[in-house]
């Protein structure tokens, strides 16, 4: 039986940059088993660092849990 070492459930990020309210990261849910090997994927822009930075503890979510 796997257990979750990572939950992450509905995590949003917004940034504001003058009047625009710019989305980093929106409604993202995922959970990591442990053994299991993942990877982050995406374009520039999509959001892959500020997760990151979420899940490294040097940035906090505006909604959701980790």
């Amino acid at each position: 039986m796997s257990s979750n070492i990572v939950e992450i459930k509905n995590l949003k990020r917004e940034f504001k940059m003058g009047a625009e309210t710019v989305k980093a990261l929106n409604d993202v849910s995922f959970s990591i088993n442990a053994g299991e090997f993942i990877t982050i994927m995406g374009s520039s822009g999509s959001g892959k660092t500020t997760l990151l930075n979420i899940l490294g503890c040097l940035d906090k979510p505006t909604k959701g849990e980790y």
